[in-house]
């Protein structure tokens, strides 16, 4: 490790022993253009901000158990302006990218008014311009719903539970933080990508067995 004005930076032989990723398969990330910028000393050596192994943790996040291309990952950085000078914003926006696929946008004026307005005042989709795959599923999800006698109530409910769940989520990752100091990135994306989808679709299965043998 390096101190380059008052940064720590990491040469590749650093990275690769830091982050199990080969030295070809780090240079392959930095030309695509996914890596923060380098510094390069008078001895022609390249340095790499502290920041690059969240990146890289994040890249292999996303390849291995999301399986996103890396031409995918680069639509990603680029789409939501990834800020590599604060880790925080950084896993923030890690969790949009998880979150929100943008695949297949779809310009809102192209879209149902009524269903998307009711589906917005729900607090079910953001109001934008455009929306993606995600948030269409999401939407044609509502419009099925809308078609039998639920009440918006419930929808509503639905949806304040999870605004429950999601600070929940924060005040695990926020424990961590206060016994660490640190805030893993593959731990809250974790959390929401196997923790929680297992942990309530376990519990709704068990709701649904109850319910089948009459409880």
């Amino acid at each position: 490790m390096k101190i380059i004005d008052g940064k720590d930076y990491y040469k590749m032989s650093e990275l690769v022993q830091l982050v199990d990723l080969s030295n070809y398969t780090i240079s392959f990330y930095d030309k695509k253009g996914l890596l923060p910028n380098t510094v390069n000393t008078s001895k022609n050596m390249k340095y790499y901000p502290h920041i690059t192994i969240t990146v890289l943790n994040l890249i292999k996040y996303f390849k291995e158990n999301l399986n996103f291309s890396i031409d995918y990952i680069k639509e990603l950085f680029d789409y939501y302006r990834i800020n590599f000078d604060d880790r925080a914003e950084l896993i923030l926006q890690s969790i949009q990218m998880l979150s929100n696929e943008i695949k297949n946008p779809i310009l809102k004026k192209d879209l149902d008014q009524e269903l998307l307005k009711e589906a917005i005042s729900l607090d079910l989709l953001d109001d934008k311009k455009i929306y993606f795959k995600t948030e269409t599923e999401v939407l044609k999800t509502y419009s099925e719903l809308r078609k039998y006698d639920i009440s918006t109530k419930l929808i509503s409910e639905y949806v304040r539970t999870s605004k429950k769940l999601a600070l929940l989520e924060r005040e695990l990752s926020t424990k961590v933080l206060e016994e660490t100091g640190f805030l893993p990135e593959i731990l809250v994306l974790d959390i929401l990508n196997s923790f929680k989808p297992y942990i309530f679709n376990r519990h709704t299965i068990i709701e649904f067995k109850k319910e089948k043998k009459g409880i």
